[in-house]
């Protein structure tokens, strides 16, 4: 067996003894019966033998994708958490100006705009 399947088996029996699996593909491929008189045909068996380790393969290639893009939202909303937590952080004060007071006055200023503006005769040159 060559180093990157061995390695690739090594990586998928470590997984599945993570998730409480207990065959994997090499297992089952390795899997010797005995023989009996009236006993199955050893062809048949292999050839279903290797149609299990086939989808083991495909379940494997589908719960290391899984768990590769499960770790990637972790990471997304670890990030997301960070970025609520310094937008819920309040603004610093600057100068010794409470930034609720001055949104306070601004909505005042904006206030009394609105009131000039309606005081104003409505002509072409102020507009």
């Amino acid at each position: 067996m060559d180093e990157h399947m061995k390695r690739r088996l090594d990586k998928q029996r470590k997984l599945f003894s993570q998730l409480g699996i207990t065959l994997d593909a090499l297992t089952i491929h390795e899997k010797e019966f005995g023989m009996k008189l009236r006993g199955y045909d050893a062809e048949e068996v292999d050839t279903f033998l290797d149609s299990v380790i086939k989808d083991y393969e495909r379940f494997y290639a589908t719960i290391a994708d899984l768990m590769d893009k499960w770790q990637e939202q972790q990471l997304e909303l670890r990030d997301l958490k960070e970025q609520v937590k310094t937008a819920a952080a309040p603004a610093p004060v600057i100068r010794g100006i409470d930034p609720q007071e001055l949104e306070e006055i601004v909505v005042r200023l904006e206030g009394n705009l609105r009131q000039l503006k309606d005081r104003i005769p409505r002509t072409e040159k102020y507009l």
